[in-house]
């Protein structure tokens, strides 16, 4: 009997190590069908990815399910992207022919340090793209003679002719960062790309466990923070009933007990508008109750949508301001509290159970959340220690 135990037990290991879902496959120069060796293969927005062996070949595993939007970058290659929907122990074949293209280098020289135009136009990039949070402020551009900066009507533009190379030193990072767009004029920023985290070697045990302190202090509050709770709440009030969602019998107890509601549970409070009002100030807001819907089923077991009416108020109570957004807004004292302001550019937008949402720039974040940026955030497969 406890032969046949063991070998249940390594039969069921071998199948759960296997079951893993994955993406192989070889990338080739498409002129010449010579194999690519050193190809960065990831996941945007993670620190999941690969490179091409000395045949042009590669392979990523494990593979949590989810949406992913795959990036396959070489200098001297056109980029390439494939969005993806990745099922349990799905096993995908995927090659790439890539086009070869002229590395578009402006011109440098060892005076862009000296050009009194570009560094203004730097520090203002940097002060939008990092932030000033304590986060961005520990953020290095390690290759920023890449960028080139344009104004046009007042807006500020800029350009990389290279990948981004930042350096996270606060939150343990290593960066590269593929800038799509990046635009800026004095009332907002916008940029877009893609990025791809590499955790540093820490030099001690002290500098690790800042790493992680700091880490959980970014993700808490933070919009990925907020839509994963969201998420949380949806799965504690509905469940299917055959091809039906259905609310559960104790959903409005739970809704009352602060100890139940994960909206309670993680230190948030939302406010939506009232009829008839802009929600242009304070007095414009009431507190969502238990009946209010924000969150509906997605087209995918582990997506949802989130749909609202003009504007969220969303209050985050288990962290107070950091000095710089006080004195950024030249207010008088950091509140104990961070307070934000969403909005949605389109009717609903969707985002997984995990918090994560793909469509650029259809969350407009303001207050606390819009004043955190780039050097605040985290690999969408972060996960915040117990």
């Amino acid at each position: 009997n406890n032969i046949v135990l063991r070998i249940v037990i390594i039969l069921s290991t071998f199948w759960c190590l296997n079951a893993q879902s994955r993406i192989d496959g070889r990338i080739v120069d498409e002129s010449t069908n010579d194999p690519l060796v050193g190809v960065n293969i990831f996941f945007s927005k993670t620190s999941m990815g690969t490179t091409t062996d000395k045949d042009g070949f590669y392979s990523m595993k494990p593979i949590p399910a989810g949406r992913y939007e795959l990036v396959i970058s070489m200098i001297g290659y056109k980029m390439e992207r494939q969005d993806l929907i990745i099922y349990d122990n799905d096993r995908i074949a995927l090659d790439f022919r890539l086009k070869p293209e002229p590395i578009q280098m402006a011109e440098i020289t060892v005076t862009y340090k000296k050009d009194k135009k570009w560094q203004k136009d730097y520090t203002l990039f940097k002060r939008a793209f990092l932030g000033t949070s304590m986060n961005g402020e520990e953020c290095t551009i390690l290759n920023e003679y890449v960028l080139s900066f344009d104004r046009k009507s007042g807006l500020l533009m800029a350009k990389a002719s290279q990948p981004l190379k930042i350096e996270n030193k606060r939150l343990g990072y290593e960066i590269t960062y593929y800038l799509d767009e990046f635009e800026l004029d004095d009332v907002y920023v916008r940029y877009a790309g893609d990025s791809f985290f590499k955790e540093m070697q820490p030099r001690s045990k002290r500098e690790l466990d800042r790493w992680v302190k700091y880490r959980r202090v970014a993700y808490n509050g933070s919009i990925r923070h907020f839509l994963n709770t969201l998420g949380e709440r949806f799965d504690l009030r509905y469940k299917m009933d055959g091809d039906s969602l259905v609310e559960q019998v104790d959903w409005a107890n739970v809704s009352r007990r602060r100890g139940k509601d994960p909206l309670m549970i993680e230190g948030f409070d939302i406010y939506m508008v009232k009829p008839g009002k802009s929600g242009n100030i304070n007095a414009h807001f009431r507190l969502m109750n238990k009946q209010d819907e924000i969150v509906y089923p997605g087209d995918h077991p582990n997506e949802l949508k989130l749909s609202f009416e003009k504007r969220l108020k969303v209050i985050y109570r288990r962290e107070s301001e950091e000095n710089n957004y006080s004195k950024d807004l030249i207010k008088l004292r950091a509140y104990s509290f961070q307070e934000s302001y969403l909005l949605l550019n389109k009717d609903v937008v969707t985002f997984d159970k995990k918090g994560r949402y793909f469509e650029t720039y259809m969350i407009e974040q303001r207050g606390y959340m819009g004043w955190e940026r780039f050097g605040d955030k985290l690999p969408f497969n972060y996960k915040r220690p117990e």
